[in-house]
């Protein structure tokens, strides 16, 4: 019997699936293409971040609003009012403190002063909005410094009660202190001991 016959090896199919030289070749190119890829990603520079796009800063005008100030008369034992442009914050106790400030430091025109006594502070403002009222909290000057007469009294006392009520119509009432505590009188013709009501200063 031949030994090449239909049972022997030389009948059995060769794998052609098997790593021929041009395959080997490609996957060597293939494998060399991934690499430099990966070589490539590795290595290049990254971008760089985008600068943060600066915010525009609105600037907020400083409020103002025209007040009226009531001063007295340099003749006669009257006041008069004198109307200015004045900054003022957004809250109504700054603003009353700001008015009452201005109020103190004097009149522009020539026709008039203040009738609050020299060296006289505002010391704090409260608003009470329950009751409409606003207390105003002086320095000592108001009474110690005060040159007394009822016509100098009663200037003092309706210069701040009118000019609170010109400028704030939500305000009925002004209740003057010193130094935090309430006083019997500013030189002792007016009780101030209760709070003034605007209607009865106009």
């Amino acid at each position: 019997m031949d030994e090449r016959d239909g049972n022997g090896f030389d009948d059995i199919p060769r794998d052609k699936g098997g790593l021929t030289g041009r395959r080997i070749a490609v996957i060597g190119v293939l494998t060399f293409a991934a690499l430099g890829l990966a070589l490539w990603l590795g290595t290049r520079p990254k971008p760089a971040p985008e600068a943060p796009v600066a915010k525009k800063v609105e600037a907020v005008p400083e409020g103002t609003r025209n007040v009226t100030l009531y001063f007295a008369d340099l003749d006669q034992p009257e006041i008069h009012g004198e109307t200015r442009e004045l900054a003022v914050g957004h809250r109504i106790d700054e603003q009353v403190h700001q008015v009452i400030d201005a109020l103190i430091s004097g009149p522009v025109g020539k026709d008039g002063i203040s009738a609050i006594p020299a060296g006289t502070k505002l010391l704090s403002v409260m608003v009470e909005a329950d009751s409409a009222t606003v207390y105003l909290d002086f320095s000592s000057e108001l009474v110690a410094a005060h040159p007394g007469g009822s016509a100098a009294e009663y200037c003092t006392i309706a210069s701040i009660v009118r000019t609170v009520g010109e400028n704030f119509p939500e305000l009925s009432r002004v209740q003057l202190l010193v130094d935090g505590a309430q006083v019997e009188s500013i030189a002792g013709h007016v009780r101030a001991d209760q709070p003034f009501l605007v209607k009865d200063w106009r």
